[in-house]
């Protein structure tokens, strides 16, 4: 059964915060169960968000909403969860 991506993102966060050092991809995805090709790509997601520090991220009941916010600018993507 395919996971939620805001659980697979939560979990490699708490894994990394509960971690002293540094992982490798392989070492993250055996440590949490997820296939390393997964991990490679969530990893890569939360390399982009971090470079964009204008992100806003919105949960409610029914939704997931994801804002970009620049100087003159702002755009929202809306996702049913």
């Amino acid at each position: 059964m395919r996971k939620d991506p805001l659980e697979i993102i939560e979990e490699i966060f708490r894994l990394l915060e509960q971690e002293s050092s540094a992982l490798s991809i392989n070492q993250i995805a055996q440590k949490t169960g997820l296939h390393n090709i997964t991990v490679k790509k969530y990893i890569h997601l939360i390399e982009v968000v971090r470079q964009e520090p204008t992100v806003e991220i919105i949960k409610t009941s029914h939704s997931v909403i994801v804002r970009v916010k620049k100087e003159g600018y702002t755009r929202e993507v809306e996702t049913y969860g």
